[in-house]
């Protein structure tokens, strides 16, 4: 069971300013229902804290300029593309209420971290990367060709992982 102390003294270790306690027991609460491995909670932890710089952004920077808007990284995940977005909503609306309002994705912190757990449960876990311990398989589940492995992005994505590990108190963290 991930604490809101072990999620704040991870933002900390990666360089991050805490969040506040509402914020803090709404990731705990998503996290600690997803997973009971403390090794994957690290891996999703470490992967939302470099997507939302530090649980900051649940929006992507100037993504209404983007060339793939209105359906742009919403989310502590960064959710994008239309293919996302209405897979989640299916899945976790049975409607395609994202599709119509991508907006809502971002709109709260509850919103955020039910998609962010939906595209970790349904992108990311399948690809094995929490299974055999293999974060650089969460890595390329999220961003593929656009974070090779050994790239900074990755090395840093996965520098985020081991601080954030060592803050749980993970005792067996994968090997990059």
């Amino acid at each position: 069971m991930v604490t809101t102390g072990q999620l704040n003294s991870a933002l900390s270790a990666c360089g991050y300013g805490t969040v506040g306690s509402s914020v803090a027991n709404v990731i705990v609460n998503q996290i600690n229902n997803m997973t009971g491995s403390i090794n994957e909670a690290a891996m999703f932890l470490a992967q939302l804290i470099h997507e939302s710089g530090g649980f900051q952004h649940r929006r992507e920077i100037n993504g209404a300029a983007l060339s793939y808007a209105p359906y742009y990284g919403r989310g502590y995940i960064q959710l994008t593309h239309d293919y996302n977005y209405r897979a989640a909503s299916m899945a976790l609306f049975g409607d395609e209420r994202l599709i119509n309002n991508p907006d809502m994705v971002s709109d709260s912190v509850e919103m955020s971290m039910r998609v962010s757990v939906w595209f970790w449960e349904a992108r990311v876990r399948p690809e094995g990367g929490p299974s055999s311990n293999n974060f650089g398989l969460t890595t390329k589940a999220i961003n593929g060709e656009l974070e090779p492995p050994g790239s900074d992005l990755a090395r840093r994505r996965y520098n985020l992982y081991v601080k954030v590990a060592n803050a749980l108190g993970v005792g067996n963290i994968a090997p990059y």
